[in-house]
């Protein structure tokens, strides 16, 4: 084997060198050099351009309940965010054991409990907080036009005469599953009535209070614990959210199983400015006119947009918010930027991580999306990127920039650099 291995190593070796020496040598028909040879390199040419055409905020309208978390915040004067969650079918009937043919009708319950997860990475808790549930059934019926969603009503119902539980922890005692005990009265009501058994969490603190829990939508969902017997042979209930409404539309109603309110945003943003994350939450939309020689006729060695961010210091200023671009695939038939950057597609594009008090130039790898541009047609799809918070619609944070309506100094900026490309082809 190992003379078999030298002739080998030889056998690549001339022809290596027979290779090189066809590149090197002066032929009559020199169109054939460049294919043998491929291009080893050329000269990087670096520019900076305005090349934004339009940049603007847009809403988030993924949708209510599509977050990964639900936020449960008192944060003073600047945010106040509610969750809700639905459990619209409460079992009236239990058979004792699984093999009865026959069941019995709910007249008992004990040991009723929220059991929730979680993200003790986002707690922020000054003191202790009180965590107080309620009773927020807004309708009888299953019509989901009767003030399903709709904030107003719902906060009306967090009244005294609707309690079904409170509790007050400490930072420690909060845990990543907690175990928070309802009223066992309010569940056997409702799995008397078969009426709905809808949840609002809100937090009580004379300081500062952000409770994190996570959803459905990141499967982990709250469920409802409770014992319909004191035989403890039988099994308790474990309940999963879900919802109802609204009828006839499962997809929308399986977001609604749970779902963040807001009853206190921040300040708003000063105008002209682009904003990113926040609650409500906000994406930023931005277009590009970008020369078609460097797109389709040069290798893109780098590309970056530079933006200036302008400090942000309502709410946690020195915490970090993490930036996701994605591409826009909306064709220029779509004309609100708010539909178009909803129509994603995701490509291998880092996030920035920046405090959202910081200020200065912040810079955004973009190489990845040139070859993506390079295969479609830039007049019938549009070149665009959308810029949106990793945790948006759970967390407050909100970074902001300025537009391309600022000063020049301070406008957005894209930093290329590229090599053009030498066509290949015989003559």
């Amino acid at each position: 084997m190992k003379v078999y291995s030298r002739y080998i190593v030889a056998a690549f070796a001339v022809a290596s060198a027979a290779l090189l020496a066809s590149c090197s040598e002066k032929l009559e028909n020199e169109a054939g050099c460049p294919i043998l040879c491929p291009d080893t390199g050329g000269t990087v040419q670096n520019v900076s351009l305005d090349a934004t055409t339009i940049d603007t905020t847009v809403a988030s309208i993924s949708g209510v309940g599509t977050e990964l978390g639900l936020l449960i915040a008192n944060r003073g004067d600047s945010l106040d965010t509610r969750a809700i969650i639905r459990f619209d079918t409460v079992p009236g009937r239990f058979a004792p054991r699984a093999s009865d043919t026959t069941t019995q009708a709910v007249t008992f319950v004990d040991s009723a409990y929220l059991a929730m997860r979680v993200d003790t990475s986002q707690l922020k808790i000054t003191g202790a907080v009180t965590i107080e549930a309620y009773d927020v059934d807004t309708t009888l019926t299953n019509d989901s036009t009767v003030a399903d969603t709709l904030t107003a009503p719902l906060l009306k119902l967090f009244r005294p005469d609707r309690l079904i539980g409170s509790h007050t922890y400490t930072r420690a005692q909060i845990l990543d599953t907690l175990k928070y005990s309802i009223s066992n009265a309010a569940v056997l009501a409702k799995a008397k009535t078969g009426k709905r058994l809808r949840i609002g969490l809100r937090a009580v603190s004379s300081s500062s209070a952000q409770i994190r829990i996570r959803s459905a939508e990141a499967g982990a969902a709250t469920q409802l614990f409770y014992r319909v017997s004191a035989d403890t042979a039988i099994h308790p209930f474990l309940i999963a959210p879900f919802s109802k409404t609204p009828v006839g539309q499962s997809i929308i109603a399986a977001h609604l199983s749970d779902y963040t309110i807001i009853a206190k945003s921040p300040a708003p943003a000063p105008p002209q400015s682009l904003n990113i994350g926040g609650l409500p939450p906000t994406r930023v939309y931005m277009r590009f006119d970008i020369p078609s020689f460097i797109v389709d006729s040069s290798t893109v060695v780098r590309a970056a947009l530079v933006l200036t961010q302008i400090p942000n210091r309502t709410i946690d200023p020195a915490d970090s918010i993490a930036i996701s671009p994605a591409l826009v695939l909306a064709a220029k038939a779509v004309t609100d930027p708010t539909k178009a950057s909803q129509i994603l597609g995701e490509i291998a594009l880092s996030p920035l991580s920046l405090a959202v008090g910081d200020s200065g130039k912040k810079t955004i790898e973009l190489a990845p999306a040139f070859g993506f541009w390079r295969g479609i047609d830039g007049v019938s799809t549009p070149r665009a990127i959308v810029l949106r918070s990793v945790s948006e619609g759970i967390s407050p944070l909100q970074a902001r920039f300025f537009s391309l309506e600022a000063t020049a100094a301070v406008r957005p900026k894209l930093l290329i650099s590229y090599i053009r490309r030498t066509p290949l082809g015989l003559p």
